[in-house]
């Protein structure tokens, strides 16, 4: 029995709305501005190399893969391996990128609900 779109629609919207109340229920915004800052640069630092790498790397092996003849077999493995690692680079770009303005709604949500002054976070 697989999971089908309507629980992970309903597992995504629990999680969130459990987010947003522990938001809610802390009077520290700061402290959790400061935490979640030092979230986004972790997963930035760290997804944005293994994009670079995977662009590199796949890059590589796809440029290798078009060098080899025709007639072998396990070229087109090389080049199927290349391009899953060129796709995994580009969805850890779209990671990096989506990461602050995720967290920056789930802290200003959580504060909504709050009822305090919605304060912006400043990663620098």
């Amino acid at each position: 029995m697989g999971i089908t779109r309507l629980q992970t629609l309903l597992y995504v919207i629990g999680g969130l709305s459990l987010v947003s109340m522990v938001f809610a229920a802390t009077n520290t915004t700061a402290a959790i501005s400061s935490t979640l800052c030092g979230f986004i640069t972790g997963v930035q630092t760290i997804i944005g190399v293994l994009a670079l790498a995977l662009f590199l790397i796949g890059g590589v092996l796809y440029a290798i893969a078009h060098f080899l003849p025709t007639s072998l077999d396990y070229r087109k493995n090389l080049i199927g391996w290349s391009t899953a690692m060129i796709v995994g680079g580009i969805i850890g770009l779209i990671v990096v990128i989506i990461a602050y303005p995720l967290v920056t709604t789930f802290t200003h949500l959580g504060t909504a609900i709050n009822g305090t002054a919605v304060s912006n976070i400043s990663c620098s």
